[in-house]
């Protein structure tokens, strides 16, 4: 979880359609251009820097986030996101409210720029609510694999969570990533 929705927001949409070597480099690019350095923190790099506020993403061009940050077609979503959010026209912060339902924060997720089911089930998970399911490129294989199947349909996969209501993603997520603790203990 990041310290914002927008960080938590603006990461995820980076993590759409590529992979992860690609999510570090545009972040890492977001970061070391456009974050405040500290004080004393180095001039070049990302050590030292906060994560860009919206003003500092939304007056950057074009061009830094095709050549600088090489996010491809992100690159608008993260500009149209950073001036909404700029110009006080939406708050993502308003997303943490505990009074809102789960349906009505998948619904202004689903409205922000970049965001599609897979954004907005992972941004939820980041603000606690695990009602949805974060189905991916990696979770959709993952599962069909400790499931059994060779292939899986993602009405399949929801029938099978669904049993678990509020939790279903929580759930799911977990399942997937059951083998991470045997990994690290195996390591460490």
């Amino acid at each position: 979880r990041s310290p914002t929705v927008f960080e938590d927001v603006v990461k995820t949409i980076c993590t759409t359609n590529c992979s992860w070597s690609a999510t570090e480099r545009m972040v890492g690019a977001l970061v070391g251009h456009l974050g405040a350095r500290a004080p004393g923190a180095p001039k070049e790099g990302v050590r030292g820097r906060a994560f860009p506020t919206p003003e500092a993403m939304a007056a950057a061009d074009e061009d830094f986030y095709r050549s600088t940050v090489r996010a491809g077609y992100r690159g608008a979503y993260l500009r149209s996101l950073a001036r909404l959010v700029a110009d006080g026209r939406i708050d993502p912060e308003a997303l943490a409210a505990a009074d809102l339902t789960d349906d009505e924060v998948e619904a202004q997720l689903l409205a922000l720029p970049g965001v599609g089911p897979y954004a907005a089930a992972h941004v939820m998970m980041m603000l606690g609510r695990y009602s949805r399911l974060i189905l991916d490129s990696w979770t959709r294989p993952t599962y069909a694999r400790l499931a059994g199947y060779r292939k899986v349909k993602d009405s399949t996969i929801a029938r099978r969570w669904r049993r678990y209501g509020e939790f279903a993603g929580l759930a799911f997520w977990l399942y997937l990533t059951r083998g991470w603790v045997e990994e690290n203990r195996k390591q460490g």
